[in-house]
């Protein structure tokens, strides 16, 4: 019978506890937190100079990126993830606009088929998804490990976006996990010294 390490309970004691502050954010506090985060990403160079950005297709709870992608879609290339169960992976896409996307696993919206699919290695910058961060650059998914296998294969800065409650003071890295460079709160810029 398989075990659950000590780490791996403490991983889903935070994802639970997080995951419920963000649902009982209110609309108007969510909305107000998601516009500071954006602007502060707005703000970096290493954003101003991607040409090519990887961003996942928020659901409810998490930041609301949608009007950053809509705005972003006139002047960058924007990439949007696809999962395969199969593989337990991802594969990455440029859309030219939210008709490129529908519904798919766990769902969140992925680009439909026929989209153009992009080497990770061309990727200039990545908004990496997670449910809880520290300031070392670890994180917590969802606990099924896709944008760890992916992050190895991105050559470019990775960017975490968080609400400041997400973000605690130290995460027990597994083996396996892959680091952010930056970590971007309402009221913090964290840039990772590795």
């Amino acid at each position: 019978m398989f075990k659950h390490t000590k780490n791996f309970l403490q991983k889903q004691d935070l994802r639970t506890e997080i995951s419920r502050k963000r649902r009982y954010l209110s609309k108007k506090e969510k909305s107000k937190l998601d516009k500071e985060i954006i602007k502060n990403l707005q703000k970096l160079k290493v954003w101003k100079n991607a040409k090519k950005i990887l961003v996942y297709v928020p659901h409810k709870e998490e930041i609301n990126s949608y009007e950053l992608i809509k705005n972003s879609l006139k002047n960058k290339k924007i990439i949007v993830p696809k999962t395969h169960l199969r593989f337990h992976s991802l594969s990455l896409h440029q859309i030219k606009s939210f008709n490129d996307l529908h519904k798919g696993r766990y769902g969140l919206l992925e680009p439909i088929p026929y989209t153009k699919m992009i080497d990770p290695k061309e990727v200039d910058l990545a908004l990496v998804p997670g449910i809880v961060f520290d300031k070392k650059g670890h994180r917590i998914g969802y606990g099924k490990g896709y944008f760890d296998r992916l992050n190895k294969f991105l050559k470019c800065p990775k960017i975490g976006l968080a609400y400041s409650f997400q973000i605690i003071e130290n995460i027990i890295a597994d083996k396996h996990d892959e680091k952010i460079d930056i970590l971007i709160s309402e009221k913090n810029i964290f840039i990772i010294k590795s």
